[in-house]
């Protein structure tokens, strides 16, 4: 479990490049409509959003191979394809309303890696509107580095993702990354 006091993990090298690493927001129903997005940045140097409120389910967008995939079953769900572990530089996972409503957090992320490892951070918090960065992801030498964020921007995604320097993305609106 990540928490204030043990804020960052280090996955082994099979764990980052063995299989999906998947995070799922496992959530009841009256935390509100969330969802999970990602900012990320490859190795390329290309970045950009995936998030599969607005078919942008896939990174990088329009790819044979992507990297990582977004999907919404029961839960909101990003998974990447460890196959492609060097692909990624790093990447932030947020939470935030569709419908631009405060949240009433609750619940937790769920980390889940090559066998059966299981990572969570709970998703406490007062209601609140904006843009939670829940978990940030940097590939050190190989190894991807979890840490729990858990802050809260005011504002859109536009804004969580600049907070978190990811400022070469250029932007249609507020929640949607130009292509």
């Amino acid at each position: 479990m990540l928490t204030p006091a043990a804020p960052a993990l280090t996955l082994t090298r099979l764990q980052s490049g063995i299989g999906t690493l998947t995070m799922q927001a496992r959530c009841a129903a009256d935390v509100g409509d969330l969802r999970l997005g990602c900012a990320y940045q490859l190795r390329s140097g290309e970045t950009s959003t995936v998030h599969p409120t607005d078919g942008r389910d896939l990174g990088p967008r329009g790819s044979a191979r992507p990297v990582i995939v977004a999907r919404r079953d029961r839960y909101d769900e990003i998974s990447l394809d460890l196959r492609q572990c060097r692909e990624i530089e790093r990447l932030i996972v947020y939470g935030f309303s569709e419908r631009d409503l405060a949240l009433r957090w609750g619940g937790a992320l769920v980390v889940t890696a090559f066998g059966g490892a299981r990572i969570e951070l709970p998703l406490d918090g007062p209601p609140s509107p904006g843009v939670r960065v829940i978990l940030s992801l940097y590939n050190i030498r190989g190894e991807f580095v979890l840490r729990s964020e858990m802050e809260m921007v005011d504002g859109s995604v536009r804004e969580a993702c600049r907070a978190y320097g990811f400022d070469r993305i250029t932007w249609l609106d507020a929640q949607t990354p130009l292509d």
